[in-house]
């Protein structure tokens, strides 16, 4: 796969957790194949917001001939939640900022301790 796809790999990644029959590899491989030969990247934004909301998502923002395995991804949530199974789907990116030092032993504890991890960054305990 074209390393320069991010928002593909994101997609694909996530659609391969949800795979749990024969069919949803098979559609995995077929949409990996069309990513190849792909020239082009999905936008990142609305990756996210698919893979963040899949229920609320209109397949019609992702352009053809992609809207086919966004609609079987939709469905694979679906699916999965009918039947209990609940696999993380959506991991948010949370890029960590350059030359800033890891706190370590002690201090890193009480870090932990002291805030909550959320989406959106660290929020203080309240």
């Amino acid at each position: 796969m074209n390393t320069n796809q991010p928002s593909f790999k994101k997609l694909l990644e996530a659609m391969k957790r949800l795979s749990n029959e024969v069919n949803d590899h098979e559609i995995c491989k077929r949409l990996e194949n069309l990513i190849l030969t792909s020239k082009e990247d999905l936008n990142m934004l609305v990756v996210n917001s698919l893979l963040e909301k899949p229920l609320d998502f209109e397949p019609k923002e992702i352009p053809e001939p992609y809207t086919q395995y966004v609609k079987h991804f939709i469905y694979m949530v679906k699916r999965n939640e009918k039947q209990g199974v609940n696999k993380h789907i959506y991991i948010p990116d949370t890029p960590e900022p350059p030359n800033i030092k890891k706190p370590s032993g002690e201090r890193k504890k009480k870090i932990e301790s002291s805030t909550i991890v959320i989406s959106s960054g660290i929020k203080p305990k309240t």
